[in-house]
C-alpha cells in the first residue's frame, strides 16, 4: 500500500509545482524564473519555477522583472518602479499604470451600453435612463477584454485596468447620449424653422 501512496504523492506535488517563465533579475547580476504573483512598496510576491511555495524578495535585492507577456519592470533602488511606461508618478506602481494603458488599448464592452444609449437618447430625454443606468454600472469581468489572465491576478494591475475601463465606459456612455439627444434636438429645430418659413 505504502509503495503505491508514495507515487501518487508526488505526482499530485509535481502537479502543483509551478512552470515558470517570468524572469527576475537580482541585484547581485543573478537570476531567476519564477511566476510573480505581486508588487508593492516592500517587496515582490512569488512563485519560483518548479516550485510550489510563495516567496518574497525585497525590492532592493531586484533591478528587473519581465513578465511572459514581454513587459518590463525596472526597479529603482529608491522603491519607484520604472517601466516602459513613460509618465510614472511617484508612490504610484508602475503595474497599476500599465493596467490603466492596457484597458485604453483593449476594453471595447461599452459598445453595447454606448449603441444603447444613443439610439434610445433618440427619443428624447428618456435617453437619460439607460445612461445613468450604463454610467452607474462597472463593467463585467468578461467585458473587460484583458489579454493577459497573470496580470490581472495583481491587485494593482486589476485595479488600474478596471477603473480606467468604467471611465471608458461611463464616457462611451454619455457621448452615446449627446449623439442621441444632438440628433434628436437638431431634428425638432430643423422641423420648427421648416414650419415657420412655411407661413
Amino acid at each position: 500500500m505504502k509503495k503505491i501512496i508514495f507515487p501518487i504523492f508526488l505526482i499530485l506535488t509535481g502537479i502543483t509545482m509551478v512552470v515558470a517563465q517570468d524572469k527576475i533579475t537580482l541585484r547581485s547580476g543573478g537570476e531567476l524564473k519564477a511566476r510573480i504573483i505581486g508588487l508593492n512598496a516592500k517587496d515582490v510576491t512569488l512563485i519560483p519555477e518548479n516550485s510550489s511555495d510563495t516567496i518574497y524578495l525585497q525590492r532592493d535585492s531586484i533591478t528587473k522583472m519581465q513578465y511572459q507577456s514581454g513587459i518590463l519592470i525596472y526597479l529603482s533602488k529608491n522603491e519607484i518602479p520604472v517601466s516602459y511606461a513613460t509618465n510614472l508618478n511617484p508612490g504610484v506602481d508602475s503595474l497599476y499604470q500599465i493596467g490603466e494603458r492596457d484597458a485604453t488599448r483593449f476594453y471595447k464592452g461599452y459598445t453595447t451600453a454606448s449603441t444603447g444609449t444613443l439610439l434610445c437618447s433618440l427619443f428624447f430625454p428618456w435617453g437619460l435612463v439607460p445612461a445613468i443606468a450604463c454610467s452607474a454600472t462597472p463593467p463585467s469581468i468578461n467585458s473587460l477584454g484583458y489579454r493577459e489572465q497573470k496580470l490581472m491576478e495583481n491587485s494593482d494591475y486589476f485595479n488600474g485596468y478596471t477603473k480606467q475601463a468604467y471611465k471608458i465606459k461611463k464616457k462611451k456612455v454619455w457621448q452615446g447620449f449627446a449623439i442621441g439627444s444632438g440628433i434628436t434636438v437638431g431634428f425638432y429645430i430643423v422641423l420648427i424653422a421648416i414650419v415657420v418659413n412655411s407661413y
